[in-house]
């Protein structure tokens, strides 16, 4: 979030001594990341930097234990949440959840040009991650792929409040008007993410961990220029595809997606699964973006005013919805699927 949460300073630094029992010297908000439920600090203490998540709603218990058993098998690219005092994963208190972490001194890839030796790595590393034998705690903690169901409900409340007017403020009245004028590209989306959704049930692809939430904004390059994985919220076992669209026609150059595929050397890509996926991540972004402007009441401001201008990017030439009609058509060239019959 870009503003900070209802939290004093001095509360935030009371439950990290009492949790992980650490002396902060200086607690510095970060406004970044997109998850209108969690808020970034960086905490300098006695002994080091970390930093620290904090989340309202509850944290996935996956995104905790998934990236310490990868950490353990040694993947050592994975950052990892810290124990609290107790041995946990995560610290309760003042209505938060805390999780620290190791505090990575370098820049996100998404600000920075990597290299192609270092797209190179990420593939080799994401490799290694699909290719993880899971243990059975990590496996019955993450939640498998569920298809074409996703952020339907949350939608249909949005639409129902459009309907009926039940919004308030300029900025929710602009998204409204968008929202309106994009119905029929809105619908097209939805009705191709249920029918794909519905071929990928019936004969689904295996499973693997994914991230789920692979980008440039995930990835950090440390001072020594290595690459490390941060933000493993929305682990999930699902068909590769669900990383590997963020790989595909995402906007990156050419030899970057080759470097990456020569690192990764996974086999055939599955085009029903890709294309799915990139319609996935539009419907995700219609609920998430809908939930943000028509629903809730605890986002204003700077990140309301976000949220309208990201809910209009996805309509602009090469954005996501135009990326999942190039992966919907290029599907359809593949002799596997040149027979389905889609909306």
């Amino acid at each position: 979030m870009l503003e900070k949460p209802d939290l004093a300073d001095v509360r935030i630094i009371s439950a990290l001594a009492s949790h992980y029992a650490i002396s902060v010297r200086r607690l510095e908000f970060l406004p970044v990341g997109n998850d209108q439920r969690a808020w970034a600090y960086r905490v300098e203490a006695v002994g080091g930097a970390f930093f620290l998540k904090l989340r309202k709603g509850g944290t996935k218990t996956a995104s905790l234990i998934a990236p310490r058993y990868l950490r353990a098998q040694g993947i050592e690219q994975v950052i990892a949440p810290l124990a609290t005092v107790s041995g946990a994963l995560l610290a309760r208190d003042c209505g938060y959840d805390f999780i620290l972490y190791p505090y990575i001194a370098g820049k996100s890839a998404w600000r920075m040009s990597i290299s192609v030796s270092q797209w190179r790595a990420w593939g080799a590393v994401m490799r290694r991650i699909h290719s993880c034998a899971l243990s059975p705690e990590a496996r019955d903690a993450t939640e498998r792929e569920v298809f074409g169901v996703k952020w339907q409900t949350t939608i249909d409340r949005v639409e129902v409040a459009l309907r009926r007017g039940d919004y308030h403020g300029p900025v929710a009245a602009e998204a409204a008007r968008v929202w309106r004028d994009q119905d029929e590209e809105i619908q097209r989306c939805r009705r191709r993410y249920r029918e794909l959704g519905a071929l990928l049930a019936a004969a689904p692809p295996p499973f693997a961990l994914c991230h789920a939430d692979i980008h440039t904004a995930n990835i950090i390059i440390d001072s020594q220029g290595e690459l490390r994985i941060v933000d493993w919220d929305e682990t999930l076992l699902a068909p590769k595809e669900r990383d590997l669209m963020f790989f595909i026609d995402d906007g990156h150059e050419t030899q970057e997606t080759e470097a990456f595929f020569a690192g990764y050397d996974g086999g055939e890509i599955n085009w029903l699964a890709l294309a799915y996926y990139k319609y996935d991540w539009v419907v995700q972004e219609f609920g998430d973006y809908g939930e943000r402007l028509f629903l809730s009441d605890e986002i204003g401001g700077k990140d309301l005013e976000s949220a309208l201008r990201e809910f209009k990017r996805l309509f602009e030439p090469g954005d996501v919805i135009d990326r999942a009609q190039r992966c919907f058509q290029r599907m359809l060239r593949e002799p596997a699927y040149s027979h389905i019959s889609v909306g």
